[in-house]
């Protein structure tokens, strides 16, 4: 005889052997008990949780002449015809490979027919997602009125993937992740019937490895057993599934704890040179990290935590040496370079050069160094020097200045957040401070100092107004101030820039012409744009040309008996 597939061998006859799915299970029998049976139904899962398995035990239950408690009895007539698939009331359809509209016409005109023998004339439409559109809309039909015979069993992979007007139409069932000591346990059984030696250490990293599927477990313990004869061992196992050992992944994050980057860059090495996939390396590790994290933060260990006594009597010693942010950052940035790594062209300097960086910067700020920044702020603050000032590295190495207020919320155990906020209104009132004091020494800019100031800094300005908006720059330098008076400047256009005018006093461009000139000026100043007139003053603020005007603004500043006007001719 043939070899048989170790999950076929041992795929489950009733509903009591479906492991992991007793919220499945108990209703269907339930169903058939009270002869509760719906026209179709939706099995949806993840790989290898038993959707099949259960699909085909439910389709000889409901038709068995002989169940128990709403298990098949699998001894009588249609059980036995259905096991070795020779009952045509039975029948099995791949939508993978008939997935078109013909397909499922073809099924319509066929489900008419009574059954054979059977009560029931069961459809199972395994990865029933690939169906095409088409053939959906032709199975709907059927699915609105079937005829009282007729038994759907659909499944999939995918759900969201299946029209709405399908799903409301069938009883869905979510079939869920199976547990890792569900699976340990079934596999240790299925060693036990077959006599093959196999520790519990390498069941578990078979189950870890299968990520919830009762298939896939037992899909990579058909490959041990083909790579042995007898006796599986753990180091086996690591071989075949290109995974990492176990006191490699410990001894990768002590060096990584202890910031030996030595000794890590020669653990990535030896991994390598081992054959071994990068990816899995990170994956055990962020697993390593996680696993410290609830140790640091629970209590739980038993539960959440899967391993023996000695590894974890390590991972207890190694929390002592780290901080619960220093542990999440790590996890993050791990996190981040697996993604990195899948897709980078050289891996293994990416994942080095992550990894060194990672052993230089990951110093996570604690609530003691926290507290210092506090204090040295304050310090700071006191003796009137500005933040932006104040280099962080200073502030952070700065003995502590015992302030009052630091030490009553240290004693009083304040939270983190607590303190951020006190250090959030601490930097507000130092920039509310900072900008009265700014506003303060621009108020009393008197017109001149604005108009000299304009004046001596317009390249500048246009330079400014060109890097944030072009199309503006082009249009105002095409003017020129002429005055200031009440801090507002005017700017004067020749009168053949009508456009230029009109663009320049749209509220946008003369609110952010005078943005810009705020950021030069330091205080408010506002713009009026104007044609020029020839012969005229064209406002009575417009700066003074003439010598005697000239003459008459000296008077006033000086006084007339410190001015005298003398006229004076070329020919003099």
């Amino acid at each position: 005889m043939s070899h048989q597939a170790i999950y076929r061998k041992f795929r489950h006859k009733i509903f009591d052997d479906v492991l992991g799915q007793e919220h499945v299970t108990k209703t269907l029998k339930n169903q058939i008990l009270t002869d509760n049976i719906a026209h179709a139904y939706l099995f949806s899962g993840i790989r290898g949780t038993g959707k099949t398995s259960t699909a085909k035990i439910f389709a000889r239950a409901v038709n068995c002449l002989n169940n128990h408690d709403g298990n098949p009895c699998n001894e009588c007539e249609i059980c036995k015809s259905t096991l070795d698939e020779t009952n045509m009331d039975v029948i099995e359809m791949d939508a993978a490979s008939n997935n078109g509209v013909e397909d499922i016409r073809e099924l319509r005109d066929k489900v008419k027919f009574l059954p054979v023998k059977s009560k029931y004339k069961v459809y199972i439409i395994d990865e029933v997602h690939m169906l095409s559109k088409g053939a959906f809309n032709a199975l709907l039909k059927t699915l609105e009125e079937p005829p009282e015979h007729l038994l759907f069993i659909l499944a999939t992979t995918e759900p969201h993937k299946i029209p709405a007007t399908i799903l409301s139409r069938c009883q869905r069932f979510d079939l869920h992740r199976i547990n890792t000591d569900v699976i340990v346990e079934n596999m240790k059984n299925i060693c036990d019937e077959i006599n093959i030696d196999i520790d519990e250490k390498s069941l578990k990293l078979i189950a870890a490895n299968s990520e919830g599927a009762m298939r896939d477990a037992l899909s990579i313990l058909d490959r041990c057993l083909s790579f042995t004869q007898g006796k599986i061992e753990y180091e086996t196992v690591i071989d075949l599934l290109g995974t990492v050992n176990y006191e490699v992944i410990i001894k990768a994050a002590d060096s990584i704890i202890e910031k030996n980057i030595e000794k890590t860059m020669t653990i990535v090495e030896d991994i390598l040179n081992s054959g071994k996939e990068l990816t899995f390396f990170l994956d055990e590790l962020i697993i390593y990290f996680r696993n410290l994290l609830i140790i640091k933060t629970t209590n739980a260990t038993d539960n959440l935590i899967k391993m023996s006594e000695d590894a974890l009597d390590k991972m207890k010693t190694a929390c002592l040496k780290m901080s619960v942010d220093e542990i999440v950052y790590i996890i993050e940035e791990l996190s981040v370079t697996q993604v990195e790594c899948k897709r980078a062209l050289n891996p293994r300097i990416l994942l080095e050069a992550k990894l060194i960086k990672l052993m230089n910067n990951f110093n996570v700020s604690g609530i003691d160094q926290l507290l210092a920044r506090i204090e040295a702020v304050e310090g700071f603050i006191k003796n009137g020097v500005s933040l932006n000032k104040i280099d962080e590295s200073t502030a952070a190495k700065q003995k502590p200045i015992k302030a009052k207020s630091v030490v009553e919320a240290k004693n009083n155990n304040e939270s983190q957040d607590n303190i951020k906020e006190y250090i959030t209104e601490k930097a507000d009132s130092v920039s509310k401070q900072k900008t009265e004091n700014k506003s303060a020494e621009y108020m009393n800019m008197d017109d001149d100092s604005i108009y000299n100031a304009i004046v001596s800094k317009w390249q500048d300005i246009l330079k400014k107004i060109r890097s944030e908006n072009a199309g503006l720059q082009a249009i105002i330098r095409e003017c020129q101030i002429v005055s200031v008076k009440n801090k507002k400047a005017i700017f004067e256009f020749d009168p053949k820039f009508t456009f230029h005018i009109n663009a320049a006093n749209q509220p946008r461009n003369k609110t952010k012409f005078k943005e810009i000139l705020k950021s030069f000026l330091n205080t408010e100043c506002e713009a009026e744009f104007i044609i020029k007139s020839e012969g005229k003053n064209t406002d009575s603020t417009e700066k003074k040309h003439t010598i005697e005007d000239i003459y008459e603004d000296l008077k006033g500043k000086f006084g007339e008996d410190k001015v005298e006007f003398i006229e004076y001719n070329q020919e003099d």
